[in-house]
């Protein structure tokens, strides 16, 4: 039992490392559209891209902060995340309104498509982040939800990395399996709880919602009430 836990203070210890993996991956897959055109992209796609940055900047910061012991300076940082978080709804709802405002030059369906998984991405984002605030004094569950904050934005990520492999030949393909990747990281990280014997609700909470996404987005670009509610969206003023 004593080398059990040992060994999941050492994983948890280090765990801004496995978050500054997830910052490489999204620069990595977003270079060549965002960050390799920097010059040519509108302020909306700025102000989404720098939140977001932001977001996994925070992200790092803070678990290396609690693991050296500067917990004024991670509640510091928490409360920027108070301003920031507004902003990263506001600038992806405007993405998503973007978006569908030039869905002629997608392939047909698609933006609907799409428009649910950042909707519902950004749903789950932020209950992950007002559960992991509501939790912040319960040390395992909030950073448990913290970390399920990044999972969401790893879909597009993944997505593009995978479109770059020649035998993922198309996009519903790539997306698939980038459902599959963060739904398999969600059992390896339930299985490590239940190592220490005991399951906790955040990522049994964010299989269940990643599931139900990934089987809904599926079906979802054909039904005529959501494509009809998403129209009226891309009238509305943001």
């Amino acid at each position: 039992m004593k080398s059990t836990a040992s060994k999941k203070k050492l994983l948890y210890r280090y765990s801004y490392l496995y978050f500054s993996l997830a910052a490489a991956v999204t620069v990595f897959a977003f270079f060549p559209s965002y960050f390799n055109r920097l010059r040519a992209t509108d302020s909306a796609h700025h102000l989404h891209g720098i939140t977001a940055t932001l977001w996994l900047i925070l992200l790092i910061i803070q678990p290396f902060l609690y693991q050296a012991g500067k917990l004024s300076w991670h509640r510091q940082f928490g409360k920027f995340s108070f301003l920031l978080v507004p902003m990263i709804i506001i600038s992806a709802l405007n993405m998503v309104q973007i978006m569908m405002l030039s869905k002629d030059s997608y392939p047909p369906l698609i933006p609907y498509q799409l428009a649910f998984i950042d909707f519902t991405t950004l749903i789950q984002f932020l209950l992950f982040y007002i559960l992991a605030i509501k939790k912040r004094r319960n040390i395992h569950l909030h950073a448990r939800y913290m970390a399920c904050t990044v999972l969401g934005p790893l879909i597009p990520a993944l997505t593009r990395l995978l479109f770059r492999i020649p035998f993922v030949d198309n996009f519903n393909t790539a997306l698939n399996i980038s459902y599959i990747l963060i739904e398999i990281v969600l059992i390896l990280l339930l299985l490590d709880d239940k190592r220490t014997g005991k399951l906790r609700l955040p990522y049994v909470l964010a299989f269940i919602l990643f599931a139900l996404q990934h089987f809904i987005m599926n079906f979802i670009s054909q039904s005529e009430w959501w494509t009809k509610l998403m129209d009226n969206f891309a009238d509305l003023k943001i």
